[in-house]
């Protein structure tokens, strides 16, 4: 089979994760959650049926 493999590291960067805090302060970016759900949940939450605009966060601290 052929095809391309692409792998990348991200390295965090303190003035680059500062900017993007402060513009979500400002407003001028927004998230777009569509669902949270608790640790144990997980599985349920990516296995619905149910299609929800946004990304499925699971929390994993009450």
């Amino acid at each position: 089979v052929d095809g391309l493999a692409v792998d990348f590291v991200v390295e965090a960067d303190r003035a680059q994760l500062s900017e993007i805090v402060q513009r979500v302060r400002d407003g001028r970016l927004r998230t777009n959650i569509g669902k949270v759900a608790p640790l144990d949940e997980a599985i349920a939450a990516f296995n619905s049926t149910e299609r929800r605009a946004g990304k499925t966060v699971i929390r994993v601290r009450p």
